[in-house]
């Protein structure tokens, strides 16, 4: 005997109690463990930053990360699970920023001081990344949370160590001056790709695009006309750029003489011109301009106030003659070919410097009114108009960005960037587009990488240098104890800022630079550092006490699977190819799933602030974690799409794939039951097994089943979560519920012939739902578990083999054969009901046209569509196709047969208001004119006694 079934189930209590069964039992360390170490899949997880609660967006990289571990076990494979932190850099120093009520990063040192401030850095990752393990448990995911790596540990970060360390040998980091991206409150540097991750990081903004006067020394009244967004730029203008190719021209307007570009005359005001000369701007190089504003002085052997060339100036936006200074990227590179004076007039927290007259101690966007308004005051300004346009923004606090020149450490990406291409080529992505779209045009745009943060928070950057200019870069603390000689136990500021090392080249005390490192190094390091490698990697199971032997390189890396949403291909994923080319020449994995983003349900982004998501706490208590997995992993999120989060679409999978599995489940548990039929002993039917079945029925959804096995399998071995579940619904809905168990239901029951029919028809379903509970499991662990425990006695279906197909021993014909007769039923059904007429009312004859071989249908096939239609005969192509004598009823008797099945339909419902099992008996009353089928009735609803009287009743 099975245990019964709620056919009014809760799926959240169910989930409650195998969460706790699970834990109790230690499932998942078991699903581990009883695989062969050497046959390992591996699979990196991206660590989520310990920033507040996890959203729907945090969850869904968590999912396929499950599905597949589930799989690849069920396969036979070992596969290490292990949690990951990411818990350096911005995110937690604005969090904590936030909490102590600092307002500017020199507060940090001048008011808090940065040992207090690294604690309260520690107290807080402690704290929030507690609080995941609820979610995680209810998504229904297994991952080692008790041995999760953390990048703020020691051990990780001394694997960061020595990656830089590597990097550095390999003559690919160095320090320079670049332009980067940079946050003036946050007051570092921001990379590129932390800005791409998501789009509401850049905003539209409408400013002045102002055309500004340059007159040239020597020529009165002739001027050199210049565009630019940035006023704050025009205190410091050492150089004006041209292209040397480009046609220029110089016109006369208003007695006035103007250079620019002859292709962007249309920037002239609509006053009268005349162009006096057209020439190259090569005539341009060389010539002097009088500076707006010259507070600065120019040293021996610069060059300042000169025009030169640059092939980097287009005429397609502006007047084709820019404006440089130290701000821009090429406008700094030009400015260090052509040995022009550069000028630094902006601090770390973007103010104009106290040396700058007029407009000292102005934030910079703030001075870009005040300068237009003393260079208009001076007519220097020609023209100034509205501009909009889209400027990047911090991607942590929001400050509105710019460009500033940062004497940093780089990862040198220009050498290897042809590396990276070739190794992305064996890279399997999912969805394929993005490995030769998004993500390889990422590597070819890509300028070198900013490692170094003028931060606190995280792993500091190796190096330590002497006055010498000798340099020391320790690849793990064992060498920089060596090199200090003192004991190291933290290597985060401000102890890591005391250690001094002995110059080996002038004997003094070499410091260390006061940067911390870019805490996507560290989570470009992960393959290596979550392992300790290369210091101390073991094979842990669960359990970083237990010993084993020490592991290769080719044993985790690259790992088989990594998954995140689609911002994270301009990060983790470029990070990690960038670490595992320049380390190993080599991809840094070779399966990678690209999920969508989930906005809310407005369009627009998820924020509390907007109300526009429902808490994903309350979903999961009130619809559990196999409706958030069924909904998000059969979304077009999984093919790289982003959807609107819908409360509606999360409740369907519970109306759904999940209650009508149930459903199938109850009936099967309850009339097995009935009939006091259980597997005994008996295995699921395999190939074999279905050629003895004799029912049409059992064979043909055997073989379905042996179909959607293969399909359910290349779903999974694809990477594609959305085949799978359709291929599952499709199977559970139209196969096993509307067809096989509706047309199934009077096979087995108290009120059915015992013997080998009834046994075959318990066995099929049986072997049906077993199976069926092993393709969905990594889909939707916690029902499957159910169904299977109780079905198979066993301890876990995650703890079971995948099921193997072999060869079919059903002819393809069956299949189509019973699909000619659905559609038959599905035609007939339409008729009826543009006809009225229900189908519990009986009809003569069905009449079929069929194309085709029609001839091969079994009558055992054509049997069923007699009964599931309730007609007396079929007629196909106008011959007599089923049964081979004609049934001749009158009208009559058909209305009474429909009177009688309504009847059984209704006392049927009776039952199940009463809750009664299938062999219940009752005392059954009904009206009198069903008085000649006593007999009849009381057989088929187990009455042991009927009363005849008015109205229909139902009792024990």
């Amino acid at each position: 005997m099975f245990k019964e079934v709620n056919p009014k189930v809760s799926f959240p209590q169910i989930e409650e109690k195998i969460i706790k069964y699970w834990k109790e039992n230690k499932t998942f360390e078991k699903s581990v463990e009883s695989r062969p170490n050497n046959k390992p899949w591996t699979f990196l997880d991206g660590p989520p930053f310990v920033t507040g609660m996890p959203h729907y967006g945090s969850l869904l990289s968590s999912l396929p990360k499950d599905v597949f571990g589930r799989y690849w076990t069920m396969k036979g494979y070992r596969v290490r699970r292990v949690w990951g932190w990411d818990g350096h850099g911005l995110p937690i120093e604005n969090k904590v920023e936030n909490a102590l009520q600092i307002k500017r990063k020199k507060d940090i040192e001048e008011k808090i001081g940065v040992k207090k401030f690294i604690e309260e850095c520690k107290k807080y990752v402690r704290e929030v990344s507690q609080e995941w393990e609820w979610y995680v448990d209810h998504i229904g995911r297994w991952v080692d949370f008790k041995n999760a790596y953390k990048t703020w540990d020691f051990d990780y970060m001394e694997s960061v160590m020595w990656v830089f360390k590597q990097m550095y040998d390999k003559g690919y980091i160095y320090k320079g001056l670049r332009v980067s991206l940079y946050c003036p409150h946050c007051a570092t540097p921001i990379s590129n790709f932390e800005v791409a991750m998501d789009a509401e990081n850049y905003k539209r903004v409408t400013e002045s695009g102002t055309i500004y006067k340059y007159p040239l020394l020597g020529e009165k009244k002739s001027c050199l006309l210049a565009w630019s967004t940035t006023p704050w730029n025009k205190l410091a203008t050492p150089a004006l750029a041209v292209n040397p190719m480009l046609d220029y021209v110089k016109v006369e307007q208003n007695r006035e003489f103007y250079i620019l570009a002859k292709s962007t005359l249309k920037v002239l005001k609509k006053d009268a011109h005349k162009i006096i000369e057209t020439f190259k701007g090569k005539k341009l190089i060389g010539k002097k301009f009088q500076p707006h504003y010259d507070f600065y002085k120019v040293e021996p052997g610069k060059k300042a106030f000169v025009v030169i060339g640059g092939k980097f100036v287009t005429a397609e936006e502006g007047t084709g003659i820019v404006t440089l200074a130290v701000y821009g990227e090429e406008d700094l590179e030009v400015m260090q070919k052509e040995n022009i004076q550069m000028v630094f007039h902006v601090d770390e927290e973007g103010r104009i410097k106290n040396n700058v007259p007029k407009f000292a101690g102005m934030k910079y966007l703030a001075a870009n009114k005040a300068v237009n308004e003393d260079l208009m005051e001076r007519n220097l300004i020609y023209r100034d108009d509205s501009y909009t346009h889209s400027v990047a923004h911090c991607w942590r606090c929001g400050t509105r960005l710019f460009f500033n020149p940062q004497d940093a450490w780089y990862v040198n990406v220009q050498i290897l960037k042809e590396r990276m291409k070739k190794n992305n080529k064996p890279i399997n992505w999912v969805p394929k587009h993005f490995k030769t779209g998004r993500f390889l045009k990422s590597m070819e745009n890509a300028p070198d990488w900013n490692i170094s943060r003028n931060r606190y928070w995280g792993s500091p950057v190796p190096v330590w240098e002497c006055e010498c200019q000798e340099r020391f870069v320790p690849g793990s603390v064992k060498e920089l104890e060596e090199a200090s000689g003192k004991k190291i136990n933290d290597l985060h500021k401000p102890e890591i800022d005391d250690i001094t090392v002995k110059c080996k080249n002038c004997g003094r005390q070499a410091k260390r630079t006061p940067e911390v490192l870019d805490s996507w190094i560290e989570a470009g390091s992960a393959s290596f550092a979550e392992r300790h490698y290369p210091f101390d990697s073991f094979d842990y199971t669960q359990d970083k006490s237990a010993s084993g032997k020490p592991e290769k390189l080719e044993d985790f890396f690259p790992p088989d699977f990594i998954a995140e949403y689609t911002g994270q291909i301009r990060a983790w994923f470029y990070v990690l190819h960038v670490i595992g080319t320049a380390l190993y020449d080599s991809p840094a994995f070779k399966n990678v799933l690209v999920e969508g983003v989930i906005l809310g349900t407005d369009g627009r982004k998820m924020s509390k602030n907007f109300k526009n998501y429902p808490d994903p706490k309350e979903m999961l208590t009130m619809y559990g974690g196999d409706a958030l997995r069924l909904y998000l992993l059969g979304s077009p999120v999984m093919k790289g799409e982003d959807i609107r989060i819908s409360e509606v679409e999360y409740r369907n999978q519970v109306r759904g794939m999940l209650l009508i599995l149930w459903n199938v489940y109850n009936f099967f548990v309850t009339y097995a039951n009935a009939d006091q039929w259980s597997p005994s002993g008996q295995k699921t039917n395999n190939d074999s097994g279905q050629a003895r079945m004799t029912n049409v029925l059992d064979r043909w959804i055997l073989s379905r089943l042996q179909n959607i096995t293969k399909l359910i399998t290349r779903g999974y071995e694809e990477y594609n979560t959305s085949l799978v579940i359709e291929s599952a619904w499709n199977f559970l809905n139209k196969d096993v519920s509307t067809w096989y168990v509706r047309r199934s239901r009077d096979r087995v029951g108290p009120t059915a012939p015992d013997g080998r029919d009834k046994n075959e028809a318990h066995h099929t379903l049986w072997t049906v739902l077993v199976e069926f509970s092993k393709l969905l499991a990594p889909i939707a662990p916690f029902i499957t578990e159910e169904i299977f425990r109780n079905l198979t006695g066993q301890e876990s279906v995650h703890l079971s083999s995948w099921p193997v197909v072999g060869k079919p021993v059903i002819s393809e014909s069956i299949d189509q054969q019973m699909q000619l007769a659905r559609n038959v039923v599905e035609a007939g059904h339409a008729k009826r009901k543009g006809l009225g007429v229900k189908v519990r009312i009986p009809l003569g004859n069905l009449d079929v046209d069929i194309d085709g071989e029609y001839s091969i249908v079994q009558d055992s096939i054509w049997e069923l569509v007699l009964g599931e239609l309730n007609v007396k005969n079929i007629i196909v192509n106008n011959k007599l196709k089923y049964p081979k004598k004609e049934v001749k009823v009158s009208e009559e008797q058909l209305w009474k047969e429909g009177e009688i099945r309504e009847l059984l339909r209704r006392i049927q419902g009776k039952r199940k208001e009463l809750g009664l099992k299938p062999n219940d008996k009752i005392i059954l009353t009904v009206p009198k004119e069903f008085a000649d089928e006593k007999n009849f009735l009381m057989k088929r609803v187990l009455a042991k006694k009927i009363i005849f009287a008015k109205e229909l009743k139902v009792s024990l």
